[in-house]
Parts: C-alpha cells; sequence; structure tokens
C-alpha cells in the first residue's frame, strides 16, 4: 500500500488553481514522504506553486536535527535547509509574507501550518525564562514560550495583510488539528501544557477534548467582527466546499464536507448531515495519558447529540452536548432507541470507508477498567473483579483483567516484544500474561511454582521453563525477539532461550492478565487462573504499523 495520498484525488489547491489562484503551502505535511518515504509525489502533485515543508514531506523543506537532516539529504527531492527548531516557525512566515507580496496583485491560497506547539517544545534559548512565575514546570514554561513566537508570527501575517490593504479581499482562517498532548511521562512532573477547558480528554480521544478546536474567521467588511457562535457546529471537512463556494469555483455533488459558508457570515445553523469520526485500532496506537481520557474507537455527532462506542458495541455512551458539554451524563440507558439509530449510521459509515464494525453486536455501557502500561501508553484492561491498581493488582483465582482483541497491539510479522514485572503468587500455578491461543500466540505463567514462557507458532508450541521453582517474590523478564528468538529472566538470572520463530498472523483472542480464557497458549488447560500479586507489569513492542 503506497504510504502517500494518491495524488489524483481531488484537493482545494487544485481547484483553486484552475480557477487562477496562485497556491503555496508553508508548515506540516502529513499526506506523505520524509522521514523514510523517498517515493511519494511533491506537494506540487496535489495543487500547490511552492511549498516548504518540515520534517515530513518531500520538496524544499527546513529541519531541526542533524539525523534528520542526514536522512533528508539522502531521500533527496528537494532542498533540505538545516535550521534550530525555533526558527521553523519565522522562516515558514518569511515565506508565507513573501509569497502574499508577490501575488498581492491577484487571487492566492497559501495555507501556513506551523508545527512548533506540537512537542517537543524548544523556544529560543532565554524565552521561556519569563515564565518561570508561572510555573515550576520547564516544560510547561517552555509550551509557553512556544506559543507565545506563534502568535507572534501569526501576528505579521496579519498585519502584512492590512499593510497591503487586502483585509476585504482576504479570508483568513485560524484553526487546529487536535487536542493538547497528553504522554503518561508528562503526568509524573505535572499536568501536561496545554488546557482544554471544560472539556474531556486530549489528544488521541474522541471526546471533546481531543477533537473540538477553536475556530477563528476574519474577513473585514464581510464577516461580522466580535461575533460568537457557539452552536453551528463546522468540521474541517467543510473547509474545501466552502471555500470554493467563496471563490465561485464548483465542487463535486458528493462530498463529505458541505458548504458552512453562511455560518462564517454570521448565520448560526445545524450542519445537514452528521460528523464522524474514527481514532484507534486499527491504524492509531498512541492513547491518552490518563485512562478516563481514552475514548471508544469511533464517534458521531448529530446536532446538540454524541454518540461513541467501540467496533464491539463496547463502551457506548450517549451525551446530550448543549446541556452536557463536557461529557459526564451518558444517556444510553435513558434513550436507548437513538442510541441503536446512532449506532446504525456509523455502523454504515465503518462499511463505507473500510473499517470493520459489528453491526449486529448488542450496545454496552463502559465498564470498570485498569489501566497497564506498554511502550509508554495505557492500555485499558477490563476488570473482571481485580483489586489493586496499575502498579499492584491483587488477584484471588478468580478473577482477571482481559483487553479486547481490537485493542490489542500488533504482534505479528517479527515485532519484539518484551514482558516484565513482579509476581508474588499464592498458588503454585497461573497464567500471568496471556495473547492469543494454541495457534498464535504468547503467555508467562506459573507450572508448579515454574515460571514459564511459552510461545505458540503456526500450531507449534515452544516453552521454556526455570529449572528451579520460584519461592516468594519473584522478578521476570520474558522476551521474544524479532528473529523468533525467546529469552526468559528470574530475577536477572537468563533461565533459558529457545527458537520460536515468527507470528505471520495477529493472535486472534484477546490479551488476558491471570488467566487464559479460550484456547491455551501453554501446557496447562484455561483458564488456568493466577492467584497472588503481580506489581509493576509492563510490556513493550514497537510503535509501529
Amino acid at each position: 500500500m503506497a504510504d502517500y495520498l494518491d495524488s489524483s484525488a481531488p484537493t482545494t489547491a487544485k481547484k483553486l488553481k484552475s480557477a487562477g489562484y496562485a497556491t503555496a503551502h508553508f508548515g506540516k505535511w502529513h499526506m506523505g514522504g520524509g522521514r523514510d518515504v523517498d517515493d511519494a509525489p511533491l506537494p506540487q502533485a496535489y495543487g500547490f506553486d511552492e511549498s516548504l515543508v518540515s520534517f515530513e514531506g518531500l520538496g524544499d523543506r527546513i529541519i531541526s536535527n542533524p539525523g534528520g537532516v542526514k536522512r533528508g539529504r539522502a531521500l533527496g527531492h528537494g532542498k533540505v535547509i538545516p535550521c534550530e527548531r525555533w526558527e521553523r516557525m519565522p522562516i515558514q512566515t518569511d515565506h508565507t509574507i513573501d509569497f502574499i507580496r508577490r501575488h498581492r496583485d491577484g487571487p492566492f491560497y497559501v495555507r501556513l501550518f506551523p508545527n512548533d506547539v506540537h512537542d517537543r517544545h524548544v523556544p529560543r534559548p532565554g524565552s521561556a525564562d519569563k515564565y518561570k512565575s508561572v510555573s515550576d514546570d520547564p516544560y510547561v514554561r517552555d509550551f509557553f514560550a512556544v506559543l507565545e513566537e506563534m502568535d507572534k508570527q501569526i501576528g505579521r501575517v496579519i498585519a502584512t495583510i492590512d499593510e497591503l490593504d487586502l483585509g476585504k479581499k482576504t479570508l483568513v482562517l485560524f484553526t487546529s488539528d487536535n487536542g493538547p498532548t497528553d504522554w503518561p511521562k508528562k503526568y509524573k512532573t505535572g499536568p501536561p501544557a496545554g488546557f482544554t477547558g471544560p472539556y474531556r480528554g486530549r489528544k488521541w480521544s474522541l471526546f471533546e477534548g481531543g477533537i473540538r478546536m477553536p475556530f477563528i474567521a476574519r474577513w473585514t467588511g464581510t464577516i461580522p467582527a466580535g461575533v460568537e457562535d457557539t452552536t453551528s457546529v463546522v468540521s474541517a471537512i467543510d473547509l474545501s466546499p466552502t471555500l470554493c463556494r467563496f471563490a465561485g469555483v464548483p465542487v463535486e455533488a458528493e462530498l463529505d464536507g458541505v458548504d458552512r459558508g453562511d455560518v462564517l457570515l454570521g448565520k448560526a445553523s445545524r450542519r445537514a448531515k452528521p460528523v464522524f469520526w474514527q481514532y484507534g485500532h486499527p491504524h492509531a496506537i498512541l492513547k491518552g495519558g490518563k485512562p478516563e481520557h481514552q475514548s471508544p474507537t469511533f464517534a458521531m455527532r448529530d446536532g446538540r447529540w454524541k454518540f461513541l462506542i467501540n467496533p464491539d458495541g463496547s463502551e457506548a455512551q450517549l451525551y446530550d452536548l448543549e446541556s452536557d458539554e463536557g461529557e459526564t451524563v451518558n444517556l444510553l440507558s435513558k434513550q436507548p432507541e437513538r442510541a441503536t439509530a446512532m449506532a446504525a449510521r456509523i455502523s454504515e459509515w465503518a462499511d463505507d470507508i473500510g473499517f470493520s464494525f459489528e453491526a449486529k453486536a448488542p450496545l454496552s455501557a463502559p465498564v470498570p477498567t485498569i489501566a497497564i502500561l506498554a511502550s509508554n501508553q495505557l492500555l485499558r484492561f477490563v476488570n473482571n473483579g481485580v483489586k489493586g491498581s496499575t502498579s499492584s493488582l491483587q488477584l484471588d483465582g478468580k478473577s482477571w483483567l482481559d483487553l479486547p482483541a481490537f485493542r490489542a497491539p500488533k504482534v505479528a510479522g517479527g515485532r519484539s516484544l518484551q514482558i516484565k514485572g513482579t509476581i508474588d503468587p499464592t498458588s503454585p500455578s497461573g497464567v500471568i500474561l496471556a495473547h492469543g491461543g494454541n495457534h498464535a500466540g504468547y503467555s508467562v505463567y506459573l507450572d508448579e511454582d515454574h515460571l514459564c514462557f511459552a510461545a505458540c507458532v503456526n500450531k507449534k508450541r515452544t516453552v521454556i521453563r526455570s529449572p528451579a521453582a520460584i519461592t516468594g517474590s519473584a522478578n521476570f523478564e520474558a522476551n521474544w525477539s524479532s528473529k523468533g528468538e525467546m529469552f526468559l529472566k528470574v530475577n536477572g538470572k537468563l533461565v533459558g532461550k529457545e527458537q520460536a520463530g515468527i507470528i505471520r498472523h495477529e493472535p486472534g483472542d484477546s490479551i488476558q492478565i491471570g488467566a487464559d480464557q479460550i484456547q491455551p497458549v501453554g501446557n496447562y488447560n484455561p483458564p488456568n487462573r493466577f492467584s497472588g500479586t503481580i506489581e509493576n507489569l509492563t510490556f513493550k513492542y514497537p510503535n509501529g504499523k
């Protein structure tokens, strides 16, 4: 599959260019190219006369780390300009202003997509010092400094438009793509930078804090100044037909976006069609840093109503955003007919775009979960009676945790894997963690006080069993390398290694902690539940696709 947008796809820039507009893109580019992709089309293939992107994208680009500069030059396809990270937006702004000046006498379409407020935040040296009285967290101070610089650069663009007396002929739109970052590690020093007000969630979430963005429109003499519209829903996909309408450029009859020009002109109105979102499995793996920020993978907004759901019908949530903008009161049980109807709409949309969705699955409300750290991401396991918390799980031989298969990290195709933690068992046998079954999967378990690490590849089971019995508390580390090699350590000492091979297809079962509910991976009968304490359980896997 090509790792870029098909260059034959219709774009706003192509349509405006065909109508005589000069077109340019300066800043972040997320339609393919850069990093390790050297065969993506240049921005010009999508309708832009001029471009200057950053570390993603091809063509002329600015890159702010030595390794990226080296990789960029090896990829070719344009000039690579080294710079410091804090210099990127001033450079992009300079290009934007120069483009406006050169095309002041004709129609132009220019996109300035700054990347500076995307972490990591690297302000100009010394510029964050003024915020020491605001926050003790240097991460937050750096964010404020970068944000201030971005505001300054945007101000330069607006000032240029006014200086050239273009305000009455120029529509300026200001918005963003998602909520503020939400890395789990940032909570160790304090809340991550950024603020979502009353809204729940942050980046990597379909709750309002992740998807509801500020939106400012400026068109001197045409858009009423100082007017705030808090009721009209406008999606980013609406911008293309809206801009084309203002430019007098025809658009296709069947578009996901709708013309919302009247809203920009001050006439509030309900969107004619619902808006749909999908984030998470099977393509996106990054998750919010707090369990309560993590949303289901599908969402739909229709007027005042918002509905969220997973593809298996779980975690169904219905909210009335007019009375509950913080998404705190789930109305699923009070309005099941509305929820069922919205789930059917999501199912149709998912099928249309090629996403798996169980249309006949019963809707179920969220249930208690416990989050487990996996490759710096928190994975929420459904809690079936386990006591304790993320760092210390207490299991009684009847309880277990379960991570639905659609949330499970990908391990097939030679992806390395590591599972580690500390156990203090109260029974001689039981599963610590299992994923998959006897066709494809892996498991760490106790067998008569001996720690075992098992892997099944193409129905063949390979097991490492510790020579000595476990007595009391013990640390363990199980590794499965990208070459198919298995290693097991107990209390820091290697107790065995084997060659298991590589799983070619993803395990079909969920991941369970404290049990193996269906087909056994190891030499035991399911569910083989664990009794005792599991502390600091983590597993690592590549953050790739």
